[in-house]
């Protein structure tokens, strides 16, 4: 399985180019914000989005101007890699944005994008992973400005938002964010949410092809697999890690993985299965393992499974085995 390198993150590359088109140092300030574009190493999820949130915090510091992240890329799909190609292949916007939100973790795995539907509204929810300092607002302004002239580039025409709930703090000029965004922008809102008009979704996309459409489909989520991109096995790769600190919360979960608990039920469901199954499949798998060295006591097998009390270890290896977890250990 590969894993997501910094050097894979389509969206560090829109970032540079914001960051570049304000006359910054974008190797000096990336490094300092401890964002090593050449690590070979696998990239921590929490290091990551910290990384780039301190470069979001740097980029205000050295240009004085809290409102950098509504800089316009100089090409709205350079960020989103294979996806740009499944996006100048769909027939409209909504499947452009459907298609957006299965697949955001290969081009920003700190993100995801989510579509719900009201009536004639769509919701369109942002989540950015905090990790262990707070997301600066410029990072919810840059997402939103790249996806907007995305659709305008896509399908010639603008797209404007019937609102946009912004979680950041509200500046001393709101008036700069109205006028990018074209909409009613409202701060300090509880989730990152831009309303569209269900009409607007229906754009057509000049370069649509269903053909190639597929063809991209198939790609992308060749190459998700590749990086263990489905949500199934991302839950399945952090409950592998994160099982021995306790009983795992879905909502604890879905927080890892930057996304909404519905959102993780959701694909969950998408992809036929549930988070009570991950868990349960999980623990079996590492159970079997730990079984298989005799010096690991049925007690310490109980807690790093992240079970609570041993006698829902029990039970669990009567349901998995058929047997006992002290009829299990191997005959020395």
């Amino acid at each position: 399985m590969k894993p997501m390198l910094i050097s894979d993150v389509g969206w560090c590359k829109a970032m540079k180019d914001a960051f570049t088109q304000r006359g910054l140092d974008v190797d000096a300030l990336l490094a300092q914000a401890g964002v090593n574009l050449e690590s070979a190493d696998e990239v921590d999820l929490a290091d990551l989005t910290d990384g780039f949130s301190r470069a979001w915090e740097l980029a205000v510091a050295q240009t004085g101007d809290p409102a950098i992240g509504l800089t316009v890329p100089t090409h709205p799909l350079n960020s989103l890699g294979v996806l740009s190609h499944v996006v100048m292949s769909a027939s409209t916007v909504r499947n452009a944005l459907q298609a957006i939100s299965r697949f955001t973790h290969l081009v920003s795995p700190t993100a995801t994008i989510d579509l719900r539907f009201e009536g004639d509204r769509c919701f369109l929810q942002l989540q950015i992973a905090s990790g262990r300092r707070p997301v600066p607002p410029q990072r919810y302004d840059f997402y939103t400005t790249v996806l907007l002239h995305g659709i305008h580039w896509v399908t010639g025409r603008p797209v404007r938002p019937l609102a946009f709930h912004h979680p950041g703090r509200a500046p001393a000029d709101p008036a700069r964010w109205r006028e990018a965004f074209g909409c009613p922008v409202h701060f300090d809102a509880p989730q990152c949410l831009i309303e569209l008009a269900v009409a607007d979704l229906s754009l057509p996309i000049p370069t649509a092809d269903q053909t190639v459409a597929d063809l991209c489909e198939r790609i992308a989520t060749q190459i998700a697999e590749q990086q263990g991109g489905s949500v199934s096995i991302r839950v399945r790769q952090a409950l592998m890690k994160h099982l021995s600190k306790g009983d795992p919360r879905r909502e604890t979960m879905a927080a890892m993985l930057c996304m909404s608990e519905r959102t993780l039920q959701r694909r969950l469901t998408e992809e036929g299965t549930s988070f009570a199954e991950l868990v349960d499949e999980v623990r079996r798998e590492l159970a079997q393992r730990y079984f298989q060295h005799s010096h690991f006591s049925p007690t310490e097998i109980t807690f790093a499974l992240g079970f609570s009390d041993p006698s829902n270890f029990y039970r669990a290896c009567k349901r998995w085995f058929g047997r006992s977890p002290s009829t299990m250990r191997p005959a020395n």
